[in-house]
């Protein structure tokens, strides 16, 4: 009897774009990376993600670390990206012809 070790897991080799902020979004990518999934995460330009400041507001512990935002978005790689921009729209593109998954949580319009 032989034994193979293998590091693959159930999403390994699929690629999702994180375009969401805020719980729901960010968790269900963070779940899929979990499982294998290769991440990318974008964010606006200067503050990023309104979540990173989400530890400042009472009633959350005071902590030199954001701890929701590293718990809602290990395993990922980060982009900035400044959807305003008319040279943004190249790139977010790309990146969704590359995801074969796409989280958003924008509201329409």
């Amino acid at each position: 009897m032989t034994t193979e070790s293998t590091t693959e897991s159930v999403f390994t080799g699929l690629k999702v774009l994180d375009a969401s902020s805020f719980i729901a979004g960010p968790a269900a990518a963070t779940m899929l990376s979990d499982f294998g999934a290769d991440v990318i995460k974008i964010e606006p330009p200067g503050a990023g993600d309104p979540q990173r400041r989400l530890s400042s507001v009472p009633p959350s512990p005071r902590a030199q670390a954001n701890y929701g935002w590293h718990l809602a978005n290990r395993n990922k790689r980060g982009m900035v990206i400044d959807l305003k921009s008319p040279a943004a729209v190249g790139v977010l593109k790309r990146l969704v012809e590359w995801a074969d998954v796409v989280i958003t949580n924008f509201p329409h319009g």
